[in-house]
């Protein structure tokens, strides 16, 4: 028998994300996947004097000689992948995740055991997918020796490890290049999990869902901590997963779960709150009330977790100014259902979501909340189905001024109005609705969100992209929130790593009209015109009507193809929809300009401006009117929209 051998070794395991689901999908594609992943990672690691010592069914342990010819191949195997993901379609994109530690390692019949296989094989899971985390003792045998940064996520509490491990995640340069603003898993940062329904009526679950998204809202008012959004955590509703995974993949430090069993009007609601890296419990708790009392008890929730954390407990946390300390049931629930249907959304949930907010209203029309909610609704209903925008806004902001009436201390009302005010090109009050929404709930990421995507149209990229990375901090597995962000990124100038956040929002199963047009666009300036079509195309596909800019960007394909009169060709085919659909000016203008007719392109950009075109808030980072930016028309209508610096 071969005698065991103790040395130090650099150790690297790789990780094929979502592989157990894509196996449930196609198994024979997933097969074809993981042998052509083997093939490329393969010649990587013989060229870095890796040491395969074995398959783990969808990844690979393999050991270095040395830390830092760990971390290249590392690199090298997530720059090849980013590179092939580029140019597949999207069900055969690869991504991995790959952790390395520096340890001491036993040999044994070729295979390796010990303290360095069980750290690796805890910091592995931390890497988001296409990334790469590194413990300290590997950090301080690179640091100084490679040019791609690194950023501290803390130290971890891995489970079966005794001590504590800092780990680093690469800063890869096609990915996003800053630090996270606070470091995963610190027990300030929290995650509720969808409530389970234990209600006899299938029907009730939405008030499960409606809850959690409560007791979030709730808990988001409470200094001092960071509570994911609902987008994030609703991806675990009736998962098997452990605490631990949940918080390796959220990274946060604690976990509020339990369940709501609701009959009649009484209510069951059970609550525990586990420390994520101890696997522990720290507080529980059974509420037994009735409907009427459930502003009551998410006030004892707030109350409890922040007694727990050891976090102040603000007072609009205990019960927000101007809401009844007692909840009319029926419009309670019905509020509760609104918001389940407005956490799916599509045209048919956001109108039934409308009419149960409509229903809270007149049965309780002191609900502050309510009128909030239908505000919003109100609001994105445009972007689900086409409608003048005339229909929706005086209703939209009557429901926001109301609820700013019944309660100026929430934050969704503020948020409201501000999405009201950037219709009617108020910018300086839609920046100050947003700040104060964020300022009254600070774990609020759609108002973070939102503020980003404000700040973006107005060409402040730097605060831009940091409000956006604040709202993918607080919802970390949104594929919006990397979609949003990947725009800002473009809109800066930086293409590699909008393409980086382009590919998350494909890994997470975000596929659309928008996301391949933007995809599009980087390819088509980059010069990669067959990648670019495709995607153009496949945008097209996804639209399911008629939208003028994706046929100006194919167009302006085709010409770079060699085919002269493809824009005005498009221009035609846009002027025939105009005579039986109505189209943006804004947008029939740009073809205006691409054919250098500058008189009828600004009359549409009037045109556009007098009918409030919401398309005229891209106007100052639209690549599309870089030829006439010195203008004195275009910088006077610039003004004008509030876009001026």
């Amino acid at each position: 028998m071969d005698k065991d051998t103790r040395q130090l070794a650099a150790i690297m395991l790789t990780d094929v994300v979502g592989y157990t689901a894509l196996t449930q999908t196609d198994e024979a594609l997933t097969l074809a996947l993981l042998e052509e992943h083997a093939r490329l990672l393969r010649p990587l690691f013989a060229e870095h004097e890796g040491r395969e010592v074995k398959g783990t069914g969808d990844g690979f342990l393999v050991e270095f000689p040395s830390a830092l010819q760990a971390v290249r191949c590392a690199v090298e195997i997530q720059r090849a992948l980013h590179e092939r993901n580029g140019a597949v379609p999207l069900d055969r994109a690869i991504h991995l995740r790959i952790g390395i530690h520096l340890g001491d390692v036993v040999h044994r019949g070729g295979d390796i055991f010990g303290d360095g296989v069980n750290i690796t094989s805890r910091i592995e899971p931390l890497a988001e997918p296409g990334g790469i985390c590194l413990s300290r003792q590997v950090y301080d045998q690179v640091w100084n020796k490679t040019d791609l940064p690194m950023a501290s996520l803390g130290k971890k509490d891995l489970k079966n490890v005794k001590v504590s491990i800092e780990v680093y995640k690469m800063l890869l340069p096609w990915m996003r290049n800053e630090a996270p603003a606070h470091p995963a898993g610190e027990s300030s940062r929290i995650a509720v999990l969808p409530l389970m329904s234990m209600s006899p009526e299938p029907g009730d679950e939405y008030f499960a869902d409606g809850l959690t998204e409560e007791l979030i809202f709730t808990l988001s008012r409470v200094s001092g901590l960071e509570v994911i959004a609902l987008t994030s955590v609703m991806k675990y509703r009736g998962a098997k997963k452990a605490v631990s995974e949940v918080g390796s993949e959220l990274g946060v430090g604690v976990v509020l779960e339990g369940s709501v069993r609701k009959a009649g009007n009484r209510l069951r609601i059970t609550l525990q709150l586990i420390d994520v890296a101890r696997e522990a419990h720290l507080w529980a708790e059974t509420y037994d009330r009735t409907l009427d009392d459930v502003f009551v008890v998410q006030s004892e929730v707030a109350r409890s977790v922040a007694t727990a954390l050891e976090v102040q407990l603000v007072p609009r946390a205990m019960r927000p100014a101007g809401e009844p300390a007692k909840a009319n049931p029926e419009a309670y629930a019905s509020y509760l259902k609104g918001r389940g249907f407005m956490s799916r959304r599509s045209t048919g949930n956001i109108r039934n979501a409308i009419e149960c907010f409509e229903r809270a209203i007149e049965l309780d029309p002191g609900h502050a909340a309510a009128h909030a909610a239908l505000s919003i609704a109100y609001a994105v209903l445009p972007n689900y189905e086409p409608m003048a925008l005339a229909d929706v806004v005086p209703k939209a902001k009557a429901s926001a001024l109301e609820a700013l009436t019944l309660d100026p201390n929430l934050a969704e009302a503020h948020v409201a109005l501000a999405g009201i005010l950037s219709w009617e090109f108020d910018l300086e009050g839609v920046e100050r609705e947003l700040r104060r929404a964020i300022e009254l709930s600070p774990s609020y990421a759609l108002a973070h969100h939102w503020l980003g995507l404000y700040l973006s149209t107005c060409g402040r990229s730097d605060e831009a992209i940091a409000a956006l990375m604040t709202a993918q901090t607080l919802d970390p597995l949104s594929a919006v929130q990397h979609g949003a962000l990947g725009n800002a990124y473009q809109s800066a100038g930086q293409l590699d790593l909008a393409l980086a956040e382009y590919d998350m929002q494909l890994a997470l199963g975000e596929d659309n009209r928008v996301l391949r047009a933007w995809r599009g666009e980087i390819y088509l300036q980059q010069g990669r015109l067959d990648l670019a079509q495709a995607d153009l195309e496949r945008a097209r596909e996804l639209a399911g009507s008629f939208d003028p800019e994706l046929e100006l960007c194919l167009a302006a394909v085709r010409e770079a193809k060699g085919d002269s009169g493809a824009i005005e060709a498009s221009l035609n085919t846009v002027l025939e929809h105009a005579k039986t659909e109505p189209l943006s000016p804004y947008l029939v203008a740009l073809f205006h300009f691409a054919l250098g007719r500058n008189e009828e392109g600004f009359e549409l950009l009037e045109r556009a401006y007098a009918e409030r075109d919401p398309q005229l808030s891209s106007m100052k980072m639209d690549s599309h009117l870089a030829s006439v930016r010195s203008d004195p028309r275009y910088t006077n209508l610039l003004r004008r929209v509030g876009l001026s610096d």
